[in-house]
């Protein structure tokens, strides 16, 4: 393949060339996600590969006599395509821009020439082909006495081996490096970029700082993206820990509550109105000193950590978690309590704790 065709705008491309080279480009662009991942590398990558794509589709549509801007539409789902690579995290989405991209690269195929070219060299007619064909071309003259004869050209051929001999091979090879040089640039596809890009000088431009743009977008979106993520797992991690523990009750006939809570024992009740905050605690020893233990009519008692009023006008008494197994089952079995002042009967707490099954470990 003359790779100098495919940035040709005078020449014409064939329904085959152009799947294969459509194929080639998503068939890269999917390359590279394999192996960049989802960088914005990957929206230069498609930059770079769009121009190969819309060239060949402008090729085609005028082997096919159509609209010129339909080529544009082609360029549509390589945009899309290589964007969902780099930001989206759905493959449903990616597959789906890839299957239009195949329909639409299957219509452009089938489009019926209507141009006069005959012969198609791997696909594709223009300036680049009939240029390396006139080089390769030999004028052979007749000679008499029945011996073909060359033109000048096939003598030039022949004595070309000796005129080097007096050049170095360093000479020689610069010689042929500036020859191969000089060709390239006297090719019809490059004298057609340079006219182009003389007449649109503003458009190239534009092209190269909207380029540069959506690449320092992908940039700062990426970065941004990732920076987000740490302070994500922190704001969950902070908010596992803030949320409230699970708290499981049982209400005694009597008007007071016993709730659980990771095995802290709480008793709860309703008591008079009194300002929030703590009635006794036995870190500090300090407060209402008839809230400093938990008494039974059996005599035993224990002592709670913090008794405290409640925003809702409620007292909670919180216990150790050594005591709440003796606790639970005094409750189920003795007649009464006394705490903070207040008596309350045991009357049917057993049953009110067995219809919890957390309580019934307990006791």
């Amino acid at each position: 393949m003359q790779y100098q065709s495919l940035f040709c705008f005078k020449g014409l491309d064939n329904g085959v060339r152009f799947a294969v080279i459509s194929a080639s480009v998503y068939f890269i662009l999917l390359l590279g996600f394999v192996l960049l991942g989802q960088s914005a590398a990957l929206l230069v990558l498609g930059c770079l590969l769009a121009p190969v794509l819309g060239l060949s589709a402008y090729r085609r549509m005028r082997d096919a006599a159509g609209p010129s801007w339909y080529a544009s539409l082609a360029l549509i789902p390589l945009c899309l395509f290589s964007m969902t690579l780099v930001y989206a995290a759905s493959l449903a989405l990616s597959l789906a821009i890839l299957v239009i991209a195949v329909l639409l690269s299957l219509f452009f195929a089938r489009l019926i020439p209507v141009g006069k070219a005959k012969f198609y060299h791997q696909g594709y007619v223009g300036p680049a082909v009939t240029l390396r064909s006139s080089a390769n071309r030999r004028r052979v003259e007749p000679s008499l006495g029945g011996h073909g004869g060359v033109a000048d050209s096939d003598e030039y051929d022949a004595e070309a081996p000796h005129v080097n001999e007096g050049v170095s091979e360093e000479d020689n090879h610069q010689w042929q490096t500036s020859s191969s040089l000089q060709g390239f640039s006297d090719s019809m596809a490059l004298r057609q970029w340079t006219h182009w890009a003389k007449q649109n000088q503003k458009l190239l431009l534009g092209v190269v700082a909207g380029l540069g743009a959506l690449v320092l977008i992908g940039g700062l979106f990426e970065a941004l993206s990732s920076d987000a993520e740490p302070i994500s797992e922190l704001v969950q991690e902070t908010s596992e820990q803030v949320t409230a523990p699970i708290r499981e009750e049982a209400k005694i006939p009597d008007g007071f509550s016993v709730l659980l809570e990771n095995d802290v024992l709480i008793i709860r009740w309703l008591g008079e109105k009194g300002s929030e905050g703590e009635i006794w605690s036995l870190a500090s020893a300090q407060g209402d000193r008839s809230c400093a233990n938990l008494s039974f009519n059996d005599g035993s008692h224990y002592r709670p950590i913090l008794v405290e009023y409640m925003p809702d006008t409620s007292i909670e008494a919180r216990f150790s978690p050594l005591d709440t197994r003796g606790i639970i089952s005094d409750i189920a079995m003795r007649g009464s309590i006394k705490l903070c002042g207040y008596d309350f009967s045991l009357k049917g707490s057993q049953s009110a704790l067995s219809k919890n099954a957390v309580f019934i470990p307990y006791l």
